[in-house]
């Protein structure tokens, strides 16, 4: 990861003094933020780097392997988003041929459909329903609650039900 004054950053999970994991990144904007890591994402990391990079389970403090290397070298790390969104749209062709061939063609095709960003808007969708919007604005890089409110449904499906009876008078 690039930070802004050029450095390189490798270590980008690491543990504060109370044990709590955290996620270090630079989004959009070159904003730099760190995302709170709950427990089965600690697990999923650990299994991850186990099973597939051969490392210890979790990361040392001056540990340089990258979170994402390449397949050919572990200590050069992906500088391209697109092996990555290559990578989960795999995943929904797969899942949307898996729905096709149990005749469930309209899910099919929304998968299809599906992107990048309309996962992480499902995401912090699902999160909001858990965890305060604040906690959640703050670990999607939302510069406003606003834009966080922008993701969330839970209110429109809520006016939907209460609305679904209502007679016209």
């Amino acid at each position: 990861m690039q930070l802004q004054d050029g450095h390189q950053q490798w270590v980008i999970f690491f543990k504060d003094h109370e044990g709590n994991w955290w996620f270090r990144t630079v989004g959009k904007g070159n904003k730099a933020r760190q995302i709170a890591v709950s427990d089965a994402m600690l697990n999923a990391l650990q299994h991850y780097r186990e099973k597939y990079l051969g490392l210890s389970p979790l990361p040392s403090l001056g540990e340089k392997t990258p979170l994402i290397p390449y397949l050919r070298n572990l200590n050069k790390p992906i500088t391209n988003d697109d092996p990555i969104r290559n990578l989960v749209q795999e995943c929904f062709d797969a899942g949307a041929s898996h729905l096709e061939s149990q005749e469930k063609q309209e899910e099919a095709n929304g998968l299809r459909m599906a992107t990048v960003h309309w996962l992480r808007h499902t995401g912090i969708s699902e999160d909001v329903k858990r965890r305060s919007r604040e906690h959640v604005r703050d670990d999607a890089g939302h510069s406003s609650g606003a834009i966080t409110d922008k993701y969330v449904d839970v209110d429109l499906k809520e006016r939907h039900h209460s609305a679904k009876n209502k007679m016209i008078q």
